[in-house]
């Protein structure tokens, strides 16, 4: 089940993101940026995998460093993330992202993206869990 949709944004792509739980939503974060960069693509057995880990004075930067390592590794491994295996405590999250790499064949229909931004970024505790808004520069 998608946990994630694009709101309307005049130049860049703005996402909603929900999750149960932090962990949950750094995951379901990194699904929506591959999902941005590749389109909707089969979810292969995994090939190849790399530590990431993300830090921050805030669980906002936190994310969007994590966004930001996991956007490093699309572009300089052609990795695309298939599942991530996190763990976090307090404003850290490490652990490994695996996933296949890049196939021309396959995961084409989405867009380059250049950044993450802070602009309009926000974080809400919810009855659901948590719910954020960011947004990707193209």
């Amino acid at each position: 089940m998608m946990t994630f949709e694009e709101l309307e944004h005049t130049a860049d792509v703005r996402m909603k993101i929900t999750a149960p739980s932090l962990l949950d939503l750094f995951v379901e974060s990194g699904f929506a940026l591959a999902e941005i960069l590749y389109g909707e693509y089969q979810k292969e057995p995994e090939t190849i995998s790399f530590p990431i880990e993300a830090k921050g004075n805030e669980v906002v930067e936190s994310i969007v460093n994590f966004l930001s390592e996991l956007l490093f590794l699309t572009e300089t491994e052609y990795l695309v993330p298939v599942s991530f295996d996190l763990a976090a405590e307090g404003c850290v999250v490490s652990g490994v992202v695996a996933g296949v790499l890049f196939d021309r064949t396959k995961h084409t229909g989405g867009i380059e993206v250049k950044g993450i931004s802070y602009s309009g970024i926000s974080l809400a505790k919810t009855a659901a869990g948590y719910e954020l808004i960011i947004i990707f520069d193209i």
